[in-house]
């Protein structure tokens, strides 16, 4: 059974926290771990197999769950591969499903996860978006957002970015004896696509003389302007607390707490989010160089 990342280890924190200054979506509660025969609520007799068929034809149920004989990947939310033939037989692993909002209609969000793959360092998982205000769900789009080895929606899931819109947020990430590394994608859905806003990388470490920890909030706040979405505030902390009992014949580096912020705003011209600086990214790379 695959672990989540904050249970993996207890003395490497990286957090992730959302709010929405007064726009917080309630749609989070719906976060649901599925399984194949599933009912799609709201929809008598739709399950989730019916919809994962809409992105994967070849999926067929046999005693283990689901397999799919060729399954050719969806384009790569960063843009980072351009898909390719998953290696041997595709066999569904962990589905989570999460309703939400997006161009004023409801929508539900499918994680679809698959069993790892040794030859695959980078285990896809795909985030698939479904209309759901007809009788049956229709798929608006799909998208691999599966850049490391574990991959599930964040907690929260969600961030109110408009009026009648959320986000998603989801997390890639693996760990080791004393390392964490997490990826953050904060994604939208316009057009009925979905496009991604900006990803987020956090790094966690344990040493004899310091613990270092890494979070991102997100807040979203209405302006004055007039923009279809709000802004998004994105904040990055990074914080180092000295051991306990330090090493041995070393100098204990001095604790530090530190973060920045960048503020996401639409640009109507180029049609996506644009930030107002390079503070967060700077202190990403800052901290990677360490």
């Amino acid at each position: 059974m695959r672990m989540s990342l904050a249970a993996a280890s207890a003395a490497i924190v990286i957090a992730l926290t959302c709010s929405a200054a007064g726009f917080a979506s309630d749609a989070t509660s719906g976060l649901r771990t599925v399984d194949l025969s599933s009912e799609i609520s709201g929809h008598a007799g739709v399950t989730a197999f019916d919809l994962i068929r809409q992105v994967i034809p070849d999926l067929i149920k046999d005693a283990d769950g689901g397999i799919a004989h060729r399954f050719i990947l969806p384009r790569d939310i960063a843009g980072e591969r351009s898909g390719g033939v998953m290696p041997g037989p595709v066999r569904i692993g962990v589905l989570r499903t999460l309703p939400f909002i997006a161009e004023s209609k409801p929508r539900l969000a499918m994680l679809i996860g698959f069993g790892e793959s040794a030859d695959m360092g980078e285990q896809p998982a795909l985030l698939a978006v479904f209309d759901i205000a007809r009788r049956m769900p229709a798929l608006s789009d799909v998208v691999n957002v599966g850049t490391d080895r574990f991959t599930s929606f964040a907690e929260p899931a969600l961030v109110r970015i408009g009026k009648q819109d959320d986000a998603i947020l989801t997390r890639s990430g693996h760990f080791n004896a004393d390392e964490t590394y997490d990826a953050t994608a904060l994604l939208f859905l316009r057009g009925g696509k979905l496009g991604l806003i900006d990803n987020f990388t956090a790094y966690g470490s344990r040493t004899c003389a310091l613990t270092t920890s890494q979070s991102f909030a997100f807040n979203a706040a209405r302006e004055a302007r007039a923009t279809p979405y709000y802004a998004i505030t994105v904040t990055m902390r990074d914080r180092g607390e000295g051991a306990e009992a330090p090493c041995e014949d070393a100098s204990a580096p001095l604790p530090y707490d530190r973060s920045a912020s960048t503020i996401y705003r639409w640009d109507a011209g180029k049609a996506a989010f644009r930030p107002d600086s390079d503070a967060v990214r700077r202190l990403q790379q800052e901290t990677a160089a360490q």
